[in-house]
């Protein structure tokens, strides 16, 4: 077992009341619980009784998770599981009241909590390393005004312009990850990950970014790891005191039963960061800025529409005229109205019939069907029907590297600030 010879720490009371808890709260996140396993109807159903009763929340709890970590649903789930280990805690302290220390326990569940954020770790850092949680600003971005992008979509999207940050903002979440692996240097892996999340969790908070609950738990998970160094990390970084070594002793006593561990441990290692970075190798072929692009994908900038023969004007007043059109991924289209609201559109395209069917997303009735032609490389014809309405759309495509945000790039001297 871990020599834990902390002389300058006690298990007081306290101490103790607050390992249980969050031993507890921590395995109730990570380990599947009875709660979490039962079918999912009922548990949301406990979820929404607690918000109606217990809460007496105004309103009935009906977003259930999704891409967003802090539904109404995440805030209840988070107060029940508190509520669930103050139970186990209660009845731990009075059946356990004569437990000198926690070394063992906390050795277990600090090896549970190491390999968790582990594993995390390697999901966001190598999504980033590969940038596709982050990926360059879309098209539609790129014609999006700054003024109209949320604080999420403003930091979306300066993460996603510079590839060599998201490496480096991987690559440290890697790192720190791996280094959680080992008990030599699991010490300097939780000091990583707890300065990588310290940035994670400001930007949650200061750009809206709906992953506050999860990105606290991952912050408070690293402190976790690093809670029997705090003392030495203060006596050495603050006051300039001698600090003890860490005395290491094998986890187990038969020297083949470490070897096992060893053997397995490495395999377990490798085998998982081999695996988290095959997927989202993976993913890169469904999204992000390798994914196959479709037929027709770009941007177009409207020339001439004629709607039922009537050739509109682009007024700012026309709430129908088209302005840009955006063909992106995954059977999405876009268009940009000349008073700048934007629509979406699901786009299927036949490149044999040269045909396109698209209706908006939030309205599946009105359908458009439409042939395309392209009379030139950088143009694109649309002609067809909606309902009743014919339309004639003349469009030519937008460069991307025309905008500035892609073809600055880097510069090694500039003899004045480029700021625009």
């Amino acid at each position: 077992m871990e020599a834990t010879p902390y002389p300058k720490i006690r298990w007081t009371s306290l101490h103790k009341v607050i390992f249980r808890f969050f031993a507890v709260y921590f395995s109730l996140i990570i380990i599947p619980n009875p709660f979490t396993l039962l079918p999912g109807e009922y548990w949301f159903k406990l979820i929404q009784w607690t918000g109606k009763h217990i809460l007496q929340l105004p309103y009935t709890i009906t977003v259930q998770p999704n891409g967003s970590g802090d539904t109404t649903y995440n805030y209840v789930e988070v107060l029940l599981n508190g509520l669930i280990a103050l139970v186990i805690v209660l009845i731990w302290s009075i059946l356990d009241r004569r437990r000198n220390d926690y070394h063992k326990l906390y050795y277990w569940s600090r090896v549970l909590v190491r390999y968790y954020l582990f594993y995390t770790m390697l999901q966001y850092g190598f999504f980033k390393v590969i940038q596709l949680q982050f990926p360059f600003p879309s098209q539609m971005r790129l014609l999006q005004p700054l003024g109209d992008l949320s604080p999420m979509g403003l930091a979306w999207n300066f993460m996603g312009y510079s590839k060599g940050y998201n490496f480096f903002a991987g690559f440290l979440e890697v790192l720190g990850g791996f280094l959680l692996c080992f008990r030599r240097t699991a010490t300097l892996g939780a000091l990583i990950v707890f300065a990588v999340m310290s940035n994670v969790v400001a930007m949650n908070f200061c750009y809206d970014i709906p992953v506050k609950l999860y990105s606290l738990h991952l912050l408070g998970m690293a402190m976790y790891v690093l809670w029997p160094d705090v003392t030495r990390l203060i006596d050495f970084f603050i006051l300039n005191e001698p600090v003890y070594a860490r005395r290491f002793i094998p986890v187990f006593a038969k020297s083949g039963l470490n070897l096992a561990r060893t053997l397995f441990k490495t395999v377990f290692v490798a085998g998982l960061m081999i695996y988290v970075f095959v997927q989202a190798k993976g993913s890169q072929k469904e999204y992000g800025d390798k994914a196959p692009k479709p037929p027709l994908y770009g941007m177009y900038e409207v020339e001439t529409f004629v709607h039922n023969g009537d050739t509109l004007a682009p007024l700012r007043t026309d709430t129908s005229r088209w302005h840009k059109f955006v063909i992106g991924y995954k059977d999405r289209a876009a268009v940009r109205m000349v008073n700048d609201s934007v629509r979406g559109f699901d786009f299927k395209v036949n490149t044999k019939t040269q045909s396109i069917r698209m209706s908006p997303q939030r309205d599946t009735l009105q359908k458009f069907s439409l042939t395309y032609q392209q009379p030139t490389e950088n143009q694109l014809v649309l002609q067809g029907h909606s309902k009743r309405d014919t339309l004639y759309i003349k469009m030519r495509s937008i460069d991307r590297n025309q905008f500035l945000l892609v073809k600055r790039g880097f510069n090694w001297i500039n003899e004045f600030p480029f700021n625009r």
